[in-house]
This record gives C-alpha cells, sequence and structure tokens, in this order.
C-alpha cells in the first residue's frame, strides 16, 4: 500500500514543480542572507571589536529557513492535500477503504508518502547548509539541526492539516484552499504581535504556528513547543480518521469531531505552558552567564516579572529577547505579566503615569526599575534576597563574519537560482515520463 502512495506523490508533476520552486525560494532566501551577512562582514575586516555579533544561525540559517516556512504555508498544501483529495475527485476512495478494510493504515500510508515530500523540502535547507559550509562559512551543528527540527515538525502539522482537509472535502482544490484558509488564520493572529491596538488578540497568541516555531531558529529545543506540533498533528489525524469512515452515521461523526477538538485543544494548551527548555547554541550564547544561572536556579521562592509596556514598544521586544527568554532557561517557573495588554480597550500610543516600570519579585520582595538590561533586573533579582550579583562572565562567542564575493558568490548565485530549481525539474520529469507501452 505504502509503495503506491508513493507513487502516487512522487509519480505527480505538481510535486516536483512544487518541489522546484519551493527551491528557487529557499535559494533566494540564501542569497539574500548570504548578501546581507557580506555587507555586514566587511565593516569588520579592520578590526574584530563586533566579529562576535555575526551569528550564522541568525544570519544565514535563519532566513533561510524563511524560504520553507512560506514554502510550507503556500505550496506544500497543493502536493499534501493531492494524495487523499485525487482519489476523492475519482470517487475511488470509498472502493480503497472497502477494499483494503484498515482505514488507519491506509491514512498512515497517505500521510507518510506525503511526509516523503517533505522530506525533499528539507534536503534543499540542507543543500543550501552545505553549500555555507563550502564555501568557508561556520554552522554549529546542534543549533542548526534543533532549528529543522523545529520546521520538520511544521512540515509534519501541515501535511495532517492537509490529510484533514482533503478527508473531508470533495476535490484537491477544495482541500487546499480549506488548508491555506487555516494559515491565513494562524497569520492573523501574527498580526497582533507588535501593536497595541490589537492587544485583544493577545490571548490568541498561543495557537500560532510562527510563535512555536521561533524558539527553534533560536537554537533553542522547548519541549512545549515540541509537545505542541505533536499534539496538533495527532490531532489533525484524528481528525482526518473520522472524515473516513463514511460508515458511521452522522452523530457519531460529529460525536467524533468534538471530542477530538476538544482533546486536542487541551493537549495543545497544555504543552504551551511546558516551560522546560534547553539552550543547543553555541557557547550557551542564547543564555545567561553560567554563575548568574546557577545562582537564579537556587533561589528557593518564586520570581516574577510585571512589565508596564506596550506591545509596540521597542523597549518590551528587546526584553522579550534579551531578558525573559534568557531569565526562562534559568528558571521555567519564571511568571511574566503585561498588565497593558488586559485593557479592554485599546490605548496605543497612552503613556500613563509610570508607563515603563518593570516590577521584579523574588518570593515576597519586589523592586522596582525603568532599566530593561538583563544584568540590572537580574542584580535586582538577588538583591532581593540578599544575595550579590555573581560572575558576570561569559563563555567567549567568538562571531564568525565572512565575506563572500568572486567565484564564491557566483557559486552561490548558480546553484541556487539554477541547479537546484532545474535539478527538481530534471528528477521530476524523468520520473513522471510517460513509459511505452510494451
Amino acid at each position: 500500500m505504502l509503495r503506491r502512495e508513493l507513487a502516487i506523490v512522487l509519480g505527480a508533476r505538481v510535486t516536483w514543480l512544487v518541489l522546484a520552486v519551493a527551491a528557487l525560494l529557499i535559494g533566494h532566501s540564501f542569497v539574500l542572507a548570504v548578501d546581507l551577512f557580506t555587507a555586514g562582514a566587511r565593516s569588520v575586516e579592520a578590526g574584530g571589536l563586533m566579529a562576535r555579533e555575526f551569528d550564522p544561525l541568525l544570519g544565514i540559517i535563519r532566513p533561510t529557513l524563511g524560504g520553507i516556512y512560506i514554502s510550507a504555508s503556500l505550496l506544500f498544501p497543493l502536493l499534501a492535500a493531492r494524495s487523499l483529495g485525487i482519489e476523492q475527485e475519482r470517487r475511488s476512495l470509498r472502493v480503497l477503504l472497502l477494499q483494503t478494510a484498515a482505514p488507519v493504515r491506509l491514512l498512515l500510508a497517505k500521510y507518510i508518502a506525503t511526509l516523503a515530500a517533505s522530506a525533499l523540502l528539507l534536503g534543499t535547507m540542507i543543500a543550501m547548509a552545505m553549500l555555507w559550509l563550502g564555501i568557508g562559512g561556520h554552522l554549529h551543528a546542534a543549533e542548526v539541526v534543533v532549528a529543522l527540527v523545529g520546521h520538520a515538525l511544521h512540515l509534519a502539522f501541515m501535511a495532517a492539516v492537509a490529510c484533514a482537509a482533503a478527508a473531508w472535502t470533495r476535490s484537491v482544490a477544495q482541500a487546499t484552499a480549506v488548508t491555506l484558509l487555516f494559515v491565513l488564520g494562524s497569520w492573523g493572529i501574527d498580526a497582533a504581535e507588535g501593536f497595541a491596538a490589537l492587544a485583544w488578540l493577545g490571548s490568541a497568541a498561543e495557537w500560532s504556528i510562527t510563535a512555536h516555531l521561533h524558539t527553534f531558529e533560536h537554537g533553542i529545543l522547548s519541549v512545549g513547543d515540541c509537545a505542541w506540533f505533536l499534539a496538533a498533528t495527532g490531532g489533525s489525524l484524528a481528525l482526518a480518521f473520522i472524515g473516513l469512515r463514511f460508515d458511521w452515521p452522522a452523530y457519531r461523526r460529529a460525536l467524533g469531531v468534538c471530542a477530538v477538538l476538544f482533546i486536542t485543544l487541551l493537549l495543545m494548551k497544555a504543552a504551551g505552558k511546558q516551560p522546560r527548555a534547553f539552550d543547543c547554541t553555541e557557547a550557551h550564547r542564547a543564555s545567561l552567564p553560567p554563575a548568574a544561572v546557577m545562582a537564579l536556579r537556587t533561589l528557593p521562592m518564586s520570581i516574577s516579572l510585571t512589565v508596564h509596556l506596550d506591545r509596540d514598544d521597542a523597549r518590551r521586544r528587546q526584553l522579550d529577547l534579551d531578558v525573559v527568554s534568557k531569565l526562562r532557561l534559568a528558571r521555567p517557573d519564571v511568571r511574566v505579566r503585561y498588565p497593558l495588554d488586559e485593557r479592554a480597550a485599546s490605548a496605543e500610543a497612552a503613556r500613563d503615569e509610570g508607563y515603563g516600570r518593570i516590577e521584579v519579585c523574588a518570593g515576597t520582595t519586589c523592586k522596582q526599575t525603568y532599566s530593561a538590561n538583563r544584568k540590572e533586573l537580574v542584580t535586582l533579582l538577588l538583591e532581593s534576597v540578599g544575595q550579590p550579583l555573581p560572575d558576570w562572565t561569559k563563555p567567549n562567542y567568538p562571531g564568525y563574519p565572512l565575506v563572500v564575493e568572486g567565484r564564491r558568490r557566483a557559486i552561490v548565485l548558480w546553484l541556487s537560482y539554477l541547479i537546484m530549481p532545474l535539478a527538481f525539474s530534471t528528477i521530476g520529469l524523468w520520473v513522471t515520463r510517460k513509459r511505452r507501452r510494451k
């Protein structure tokens, strides 16, 4: 059965067309990342003071993964929905279900075949990473693997959503449209980030796909985000299974859908609250200094932050990236509250007295500051319990600036814009060519 499903997915020209276009998008993202990285690297050729700021994970890998994200969101549904959708269009799905008498096995076979196509999409990203190493760049294996794991989970989730959409619709076009509407809904939630006027959408942020990819792209392996994607994927496959059970009465299918949605949303919400995460970056640069981490972990009481900043304030974004994320790696139980997000009415650009203050609490002892500096906030936390600030020395991260020009840039352009897309197109033509009847 699996061989048949692989033939349907990999034997379709649309699959290879999608892979070729996706390779072009990923290659274009890689070229832009390399050019921007090169432009910045030229400024530090004379001295190494700023060299430590040149992070290949954030400067090369993350922008290139943006091409995979766009492809997975807008192009991948075209082939992910086809495996089941083509059976619906040909009216052969019910016959196939009756012949096999194993809807779970059929669904898994089609799902695995779709995952095989998504593996080819990730293969393009791996090729870009190898190209970066080939032209003299540096990559840390662990952080790159974590970033790829995040997008692999995203692709697996999108494949499950497409299968569920195809199981409940009657054509590939309808299934693709439903999947794209799902993606657009997630993007609508993302629109609330950075806008105080859309703070009322903040409660829905935990359902955003992009928000759960963020930690992976920074080299942080989050247990909660992994569990969130796995729960969402399992729930989508369960919905697809119910859609395949045409022999069930309508009331039973409706009850099944309600039960699956309730359990899946409950599991996803519980997974989103799992704070455990691991810093897999080189030199643990996503964490606080080791001595500060040990000091925070030895505090016997709970710690919390209350931040009086709007969503559109640049200081809040700095605080989230530079302080909150590092505190959560050291103390997963830290609580962060944004009172201004809880306002019922929009008050964008309103600056009341006390705006910008940050309340730092260790147990029942609280202190206030207007500084978003992580060293200042950690100092206040430790002073609240009578402890001095420990050694703030961090492991040295040298940074890896690289100027890519001349022949090396030409190689990047040829491979990104021509060779990789042409390779998928050629393989697709060879795989899908019509064989002469003997």
